[in-house]
């Protein structure tokens, strides 16, 4: 290596950072020199079609429900938009030596929900532990803006080792299914297993 040559490879990067930090400030200054505020990018969830189901309104009436398997579902199948939502069920496929503790898969299962925290807007969904120790399962239905899956949950760092199935609300299985979830309080059977932890993203 000839003398000086580190020193320039040192120099090359330092160059380029501050053109970078002259053409960010440039780029966030009017032609006074007054901030300009970025404009986010809109989120496709909200270029939809308008939707005639309203979210907000339906999870704080369905949330409030004290039937929330019979009555609370019922209703949502009269005012429920297949054309604006999508229901899915999700199904955690472990690693090996996973759902074997309770507290750790409930931590698993709560790590999840947390990750999704900011996208409340476009979702809800009831999440359970299942089973019972050393063959505990992590399995949810989710209610989602759209057809298809959101990029919100494709983005989800651990949202790839779920398995994905879209619901169909004229299929009786899948309503049993969608009321046994939505419906399920701790202690009780649900998808053939007992449920351990019951939490929702809501």
């Amino acid at each position: 290596m000839k003398p000086g040559s580190k020193l320039l490879t040192k120099e090359k990067p330092k160059v380029a950072v501050e053109e970078k930090k002259v053409a960010k400030k440039e780029a966030a200054e009017d032609e006074d020199g007054n901030p300009v505020e970025e404009k986010k990018a809109p989120n496709p969830l909200d270029l939809l079609p308008p939707s005639t189901f309203d979210l907000f309104n339906f999870k704080t009436f369905f949330v409030n429900h004290k039937d929330k398997s019979g009555e609370a579902i019922d209703e949502m199948l009269k005012i429920y938009d297949p054309a604006g939502y999508s229901i899915w069920f999700l199904h955690y496929d472990k690693y090996k030596g996973e759902g074997e503790v309770l507290y750790k898969t409930e931590n698993l299962s709560k790590g999840f929900l947390q990750r999704f925290d900011q996208f409340r807007k476009h979702a809800f969904a009831r999440h359970i532990v299942l089973g019972e120790e050393p063959s505990l399962e992590i399995e949810g239905v989710w209610l989602f803006r759209g057809t298809t899956i959101p990029q919100e949950a494709i983005d989800h760092p651990q949202f790839e080792y779920y398995k994905q199935r879209r619901m169909d609300l004229n299929d009786p299985a899948d309503v049993a299914l969608l009321r046994a979830f939505w419906g399920a309080k701790e202690g009780e059977m649900v998808n053939g297993m007992k449920a351990q932890s019951v939490m929702w993203h809501k």
